[in-house]
């Protein structure tokens, strides 16, 4: 399923955001994620089983359970199977917007969406978040392109 533009917008208007697959490893996609929403200015919510804290200081929340209610968008960068379990949590949790990473995806977590009103799959958030450096090479070609949701 390809977004709109408007549901990518929807999903970016949103102040605090969650992040399952949070890692604390700058090699890692999670990492990479978490810096880019944050030097965007989102107030971001790291979630990892094991819990603990960021470099900041910033706690991460063991479950989609533990996040404040101030949380209203959640971004999915986990193991597809891992992704239904979270989706299924958050939906539980009232969490109103949910983007689900490329290659986080399956058919169970697009059947899980498909009456969700404000999600996105198949896009990299980093793309249409806070493009830098090789994501603002990639958001380049893919506008030239016209591959961007319309």
């Amino acid at each position: 399923m390809k977004p709109t533009k408007a549901q990518i917008e929807s999903f970016l208007a949103q102040e605090h955001i969650a992040l399952a697959g949070y890692s604390g490893k700058k090699s890692k996609f999670g990492h990479s994620v978490y810096e880019a929403l944050r030097q965007k200015g989102y107030n971001v919510y790291p979630v990892n089983p094991k819990g603990g804290n960021t470099e900041e200081g910033n706690q991460i929340f063991k479950g989609i359970e533990e996040l404040p209610e101030q949380v209203t968008a959640l971004v999915a960068v986990t193991r597809p199977e891992i992704s239904e379990i979270i989706i299924e949590k958050a939906v539980e949790k009232g969490i109103s917007h949910i983007w689900v990473q490329q290659m986080s995806e399956n058919a169970k977590v697009h059947e899980l969406l498909k009456d969700h009103p404000h999600f996105v799959t198949g896009q990299c958030i980093i793309l249409h978040a806070n493009p830098t450096g090789f994501h603002k090479l990639h958001w380049w070609f893919a506008k030239t392109f016209g591959l961007l949701p319309n």
